[in-house]
């Protein structure tokens, strides 16, 4: 499957944009998928380290505005004239605040679907998925902007985060003493200067500075981090995971770092740099999440102090934002969105005798057996014999589902009378609550109609304390009676 990218970075914009798809492409190619970016070369523009990564970059030079020629229309242009001849992806992924529903319409010409990722809510898409990660992230959001079609993903649970943040959580320590800033790859807000005169007035502190792009060449910050000993001052770095471990206190933007933060459970003070960052703080420290200050522009070194002063002395109040944090965002984001950009890439392919231990392994798992009707464990000896009388009968269909980092689960169907079929399947370790078990029931469905193409319904029993199945059944269209569901299809 081939996926091309369009965001862009600048000195001007930032960085989250082009950092948040990389991991999101990272994710898509591990389930097999080829990603490349597609990226206008502004100033302060991440084309090298795209490539480093891996990933084909098509880019072009910034164009120049021309009469009568809308912005959208002139990125299409570049863009197709960046793309090889005839180029055709099964998805393109837009990250692009500049960019909507024109441009959506225009890139079909390339794309067989289209996905936006977008934090605004501020104009039309013409999209078929839409990922929007804030906390305060709401269906009413998009109320008349989006297709009828388009699938959303809204909220925390899908927050791009890199594995490297899924760690251990950190335990905040009665004496908080260890302090990590960084206001992201530029500091447009010049938000790093007040800090750490912020911090300059209070003792005792270990702080390590991560000054963005080029930001360690400041004389300012140079000069205040030589004043004190145990203060450190560095660019970009590529161990901010580690760092982020080592520290007590987080004081930054409601960026990108927001989700990599609350997956590892480090109390933060916040301070938004952008328009867009507003909302999001706000209803992340309702939510008990962190400390948010408000607008960079409306604060002063004073209340930066009171308030760093106030978080280093409080490990009840530490220990809250990071416990409710870590609830928000399990940091598996990007695997669930790759999933549902993907999803319906695997194969599914008939049950072979050869699978006899991935299906007694995959239905013995601990999460797999507590939610079976049959709670007790298989015996292996039995499960051959069953797998072989399975695979010998008519009126059953047992299917695997496999991509390309390896299965994914296992759907079965039993024929009954009148027509219709009783559903069940289960997913394999570590594909658990990233939506696979959406996209597997939606192929096993057509391949179920394609071998009994007279069926009527399909039904399902589930445990009345099974949440996962019961709101699976109920997202994919199933109507349910106590315990169990049923879909019929319409005549």
């Amino acid at each position: 499957m081939k996926v091309l990218v369009r965001a862009d970075a600048s000195s001007s914009i930032g960085i989250g944009h082009t950092a948040r798809c990389l991991t999101l492409a990272h994710a898509l190619r591990a389930h097999g998928a080829q990603v490349s970016f597609a990226c206008c070369l502004l100033d302060g523009h991440r084309r090298a380290a795209i490539e480093q990564e891996g990933f084909e970059v098509f880019a072009w030079s910034q164009p120049r505005d021309v009469p009568g020629i809308e912005r959208w229309a002139a990125d299409i242009a570049e863009l197709v004239e960046a793309l090889p001849v005839h180029a055709r992806f099964d998805w393109v992924i837009v990250d692009h605040y500049g960019l909507d529903a024109r441009w959506e319409h225009a890139a079909r010409a390339f794309a067989q679907r289209i996905a936006v990722i977008d934090d605004l809510a501020n104009r039309e898409h013409a999209a078929d998925l839409l990922l929007n990660q804030n906390f305060n992230a709401s269906e009413a959001f998009y109320a008349n902007r989006l297709p009828a079609a388009c699938r959303r993903l809204l909220g925390p649970r899908y927050a791009l985060v890199r594995p490297a943040f899924q760690g251990s959580a950190i335990a905040p320590m009665d004496s908080a003493r260890r302090v990590l800033v960084s206001f992201g790859g530029f500091d447009v807000a010049g938000m790093l200067p007040k800090t750490l005169q912020a911090l300059s007035a209070l003792q005792g502190l270990q702080v390590t500075c991560i000054a963005g792009l080029g930001g360690d060449q400041d004389e300012r910050l140079r000069q205040l981090c030589d004043r004190h000993e145990g203060w450190e001052l560095h660019a970009y770095v590529d161990d901010l995971p580690a760092r982020m471990a080592a520290a007590d206190l987080f004081i930054g933007a409601a960026g990108g770092t927001t989700w990599e933060r609350a997956v590892m459970g480090l109390p933060s003070l916040c301070v938004s740099v952008a328009d867009n960052q507003r909302a999001n703080a706000q209803a992340m420290a309702q939510a008990g999440m962190h400390l948010y200050l408000g607008e960079a522009g409306q604060i002063d070194v004073a209340t930066l102090r009171q308030a760093i002063a106030l978080l280093l002395g409080n490990q009840g109040l530490r220990q809250s934002f990071a416990e409710r944090s870590r609830a928000q965002v399990d940091g598996r984001g990007a695997q669930r969105v790759a999933v549902a950009l993907l999803g319906d890439g695997f194969v599914l392919r008939p049950a072979r005798l050869e699978d006899a231990r991935l299906l007694f392994d995959g239905r013995n798992a601990p999460e797999v057996q507590r939610r079976s009707l049959q709670a007790q464990a298989l015996d292996w000896t039995a499960h051959q014999a069953w797998l072989a009388a399975t695979l010998s009968d008519s009126q059953r269909l047992l299917l695997i589902a496999e991509t390309g980092d390896g299965p994914v689960g296992s759907v079965r169907y039993d024929r009954l009378p009148g027509e219709r079929v009783r559903v069940s399947l289960y997913l394999f370790a570590g594909r658990f609550g990233l939506g696979w078990g959406r996209a597997l029931l939606a192929r096993g469905e057509a391949c179920v109609r394609a071998r009994w193409p007279d069926l009527q319904a399909i039904e399902a029993q589930v445990l009345p304390d099974n949440q996962a199945s019961l709101q699976l059944f109920a997202s994919a269209g199933f109507a349910q009676s106590p315990c169990s569901f049923e879909r019929v299809f319409p005549e």
